[in-house]
């Protein structure tokens, strides 16, 4: 990867970062409903972007929608809603499982082979994510927790299909999954969540800043570079870089929300990063050739 690709993604790393923070200080101690923080956000980014639509469709156009829908309505919708119980910064360490998750999948889909050292790491980082989802003293799981492992699982699936998705202009994945959002967002919460003049009213400046700078820093910006550079490098090159989103995440959840890391939270950190870490440093094996 070359240095200038390098610091973009680094400030990729930043805007995920502050996005966990600011999304749960909106949505979770706001009454604001989580479809309709993404209907909004969704809303600005076609305005800026929504030209890029009217592109000739790629050859790919169907698979591109298949990435659209896992990186944006299905990620966002988990995302959202499972920030209005679980705190900033244990949202980003959960979110580290994208690594050890997207592995897998360019193991299976994508022929790439890793080694027992890295096999070990998924297994013992997987363990990690699962003690941070447990709730001590309860025959269930953390219902937040919970809810933002499936988004990562959906941003894991998306992440490897954008590796088999050829020629496409990050600017026109970008509108494209934008679009998927506000097309599902506006049904979900009309018909699904109230509360919606109650929201403008006591979030109110509040909403416009995180839907701006999620629409303007996290979806333009961090996930266009992110589609672009997925179509560059290969997915276990770049996917482990994201181990600073959460360092971004705790050092400004800890100054903007005075939030404190619990006992299990720490457990599964000290478990997950050192086993995201080695997935990140241990070079990909490169598939046998076949005679």
């Amino acid at each position: 990867m070359t240095g200038r690709d390098f610091l973009i993604f680094m400030a990729c790393c930043l805007g995920w970062g502050g996005n966990f923070v600011l999304s749960a200080w909106v949505v979770g101690s706001n009454p604001v409903p989580p479809f309709m923080l993404a209907l909004f956000r969704s809303g600005i980014v076609l305005l800026v972007m929504g030209v890029f639509l009217f592109r000739p469709l790629p050859e790919s156009f169907g698979r591109l929608l298949i990435v659209g829908f896992c990186v944006g309505p299905a990620h966002l919708g988990f995302l959202y809603t499972g920030l209005q119980t679980a705190p900033a910064s244990a949202s980003s360490i959960i979110s580290q499982a994208l690594i050890p998750m997207t592995t897998v999948l360019s193991v299976l889909f994508l022929k790439e082979r890793i080694g027992w050292v890295r096999s070990v790491a998924i297994c013992v980082s997987l363990l990690g994510v699962m003690i941070m989802v447990y709730e001590p003293g309860a025959l269930s799981l953390d219902r937040g927790m919970m809810l933002l492992l499936c988004a990562y699982v959906a941003l894991a699936i998306g992440s490897v299909l954008m590796r088999t998705v050829p020629n496409v202009d990050w600017r026109q994945y970008v509108a494209w999954t934008a679009l998927m959002v506000f097309t599902l967002s506006l049904p979900a919460t009309a018909l699904f969540e109230t509360g919606h003049a109650v929201a403008w009213e006591t979030a109110g400046w509040k909403l416009v800043v995180v839907a701006l700078y999620a629409a303007l820093f996290v979806s333009v910006f961090a996930h266009g570079q992110y589609f672009r550079l997925l179509q560059t490098y290969e997915v276990s090159q770049v996917v482990p870089l994201s181990l600073m989103t959460t360092v971004w995440a705790c050092l400004l959840g800890v100054l903007m929300l005075n939030e404190t890391l619990y006992p299990r939270y720490i457990i599964g950190a000290l478990l997950i990063l050192p086993c995201v870490w080695i997935i990140a440093r241990r070079g990909t094996i490169p598939p046998v050739q076949e005679d």
